[in-house]
């Protein structure tokens, strides 16, 4: 079967439509983990697809579910949660199909029905639909936070996806209105797509916020740590004092003591030194104050619970990793490990290792187990029953990881969990 000029266009401009498709999806997700061949051949078989579709059938209705369905189909070339997917699915196609309706109705075509087969045969509206819709994307593009993957809270979530939802709805109800001029359901487009606009701003904002409350969380932890790592050089200070102050008094006795030849007393004098100034709990003392700060405020959480952590530290003073990414990352792996551990009566230890050598950070964290922990895709789920104040989740290490070109390895065997990671700083 001949193609008519009209559908040549179609399928030249598709290419086009394609792209833009493609730049779509890269406002919403982050595609730094994607396959990129996995992802060429996808929206090939989609502009294949689609063009199918379209000349073999061309039923509004039948275009309209084929697209959501391949775009969600699409859509599982990035990482992302469910919840961000439905909403990028929608939002995307709601707004091409707005600027498609706006284009048909601006080029004079009015008689269109949803159940029956599309007649529109305008190749410069093809064309015009197309540049306005690669203009949409370039304005869309400005809107950075959203491909930043925070979790916006469900209420808010069902607040804007209701909305491109209902927005569909109500412009089917436009075209199958009777007695409305063509101009009347124009506007009603017009403001449908503008509407929508304003939820790609109110999902930034939402998503910035969210961003800004996080950075305000590891603020507090670090905080934290830090207060706790200046009360404990401010008590070997004191410590180092009365120690000076005893010193001289210490050395007198025990001079004497040996002068008279009373060894034993003298050993047993020394011992008794001992015991008054050795700190027999452990922690670290590596000199970056940043890594010290995190372990010490742990290793203090961990004895509350009558938990050891097992330290075995190389690591020079300063590294070229900010401190946010070092308390997001050693703060959640040691959270984790102390929840695990905490539910076991024995073997209550943690085995932390830290070790930099020539631009390259290991970070090892063992601990051992009980039951089965659960797990989603890549990501190990929380066994905490309040999810909420389990930390930041190893999918926060993961993109911390990202910035350093670094590795993640989780493995479970002989009830040991065990995260390695390795950073090049």
């Amino acid at each position: 079967m001949a193609l008519s000029t009209y559908e040549m266009v179609y399928l030249i401009t598709n290419i086009f439509g394609t792209y833009i498709v493609y730049k779509f999806m890269h406002i919403f997700f982050e595609t730094k983990e994607v396959n990129h061949k996995i992802e060429f051949l996808s929206y090939a078989g989609y502009y294949i697809f689609i063009a199918l579709v379209y000349l073999t059938i061309n039923i509004p209705v039948i275009m309209i579910i084929s697209n959501i369905l391949v775009f969600l189909g699409l859509s599982f070339n990035y990482k992302v949660g469910l919840k961000r997917r439905l909403l990028s699915v929608f939002l995307i196609y709601l707004i091409v199909m707005c600027v498609e309706l706006i284009v048909v109705l601006l080029s004079g075509y009015s008689n269109y029905s949803w159940l029956s087969v599309n007649n529109y045969s305008s190749e410069y509206g093809l064309i015009i639909f197309q540049i306005m819709l690669y203009l949409v994307v370039r304005l869309l593009n400005n809107y950075k936070n959203i491909r930043k993957g925070e979790t916006i809270p469900l209420a808010n979530w069902i607040a804007i996806i209701l909305i491109p939802i209902s927005s569909l709805y109500i412009i089917l109800a436009l075209f199958q209105a009777t007695g409305l001029v063509w101009e009347q359901v124009l506007v009603g487009v017009v403001l449908i797509l503008l509407v929508n606009f304003t939820i790609f701003y109110l999902y930034d904002v939402i998503s910035a916020s969210m961003v800004d409350k996080m950075d305000k969380i590891l603020l507090g932890q670090q905080n934290k740590y830090y207060q706790k790592q200046f009360e404990l050089m401010e008590s070997y200070l004191k410590t180092t004092k009365a120690m000076r102050h005893d010193l001289r008094n210490h050395l007198s006795v025990i001079y004497a003591l040996v002068e008279k030849g009373e060894r034993d007393t003298a050993l047993k004098h020394l011992s008794k030194m001992t015991d008054i100034y050795d700190d027999t709990r452990q922690y670290a003392y590596t000199e970056n104050i940043d890594i010290d700060s995190i372990l010490n405020f742990k290793i203090q959480a961990a004895e509350q619970q009558n938990i050891k952590i097992a330290l075995d530290l190389s690591i020079p003073e300063k590294m070229c990793i900010p401190s946010f990414d070092v308390a997001i990352i050693l703060g959640n792996l040691l959270d984790n490990a102390i929840e695990a551990v905490a539910e076991l009566e024995k073997e209550r230890e943690i085995k932390t290792k830290l070790n930099y050598d020539k631009g390259r950070l290991i970070i090892l964290v063992e601990n051992p187990y009980q039951g089965e922990r659960i797990k989603e895709g890549n990501r190990y789920l929380t066994t905490n029953k309040e999810p909420s104040k389990h930390g930041l989740g190893l999918k926060n290490v993961k993109s911390v990881l990202q910035k350093y070109d670094g590795t993640m390895d989780i493995t479970q065997q002989k009830e040991v969990f065990s995260v390695s990671l390795l950073l090049f700083v």
